[in-house]
């Protein structure tokens, strides 16, 4: 895995958790559905745009929770 890869793979999971050492305990221990790897092993197999892919839908989510549904547009 390159360290480009995982700082961004960091950078994107820091926007959903704070905490580093739950961040580093996801990163090592959590597989992540549907893969069932972590996202270590997934980076290690060459797979860390999963990765990037999964952390971009969870920001999204995330983000559509604190803004609320979109409004439509007025004209």
């Amino acid at each position: 895995m390159s360290n480009s890869l995982l700082l961004h793979i960091l950078a994107l999971a820091e926007r959903i958790e704070p905490d580093r050492e739950a961040i580093w305990e996801w990163f090592f221990r959590t597989p992540i559905t549907p893969f069932g790897k972590t996202a270590y092993e997934l980076g290690i197999d060459d797979q860390g745009d999963a990765v990037l892919a999964f952390l971009e839908r969870a920001v999204d989510d995330a983000v559509r929770l604190i803004d609320g549904p979109a409004q439509p547009a007025t004209q």
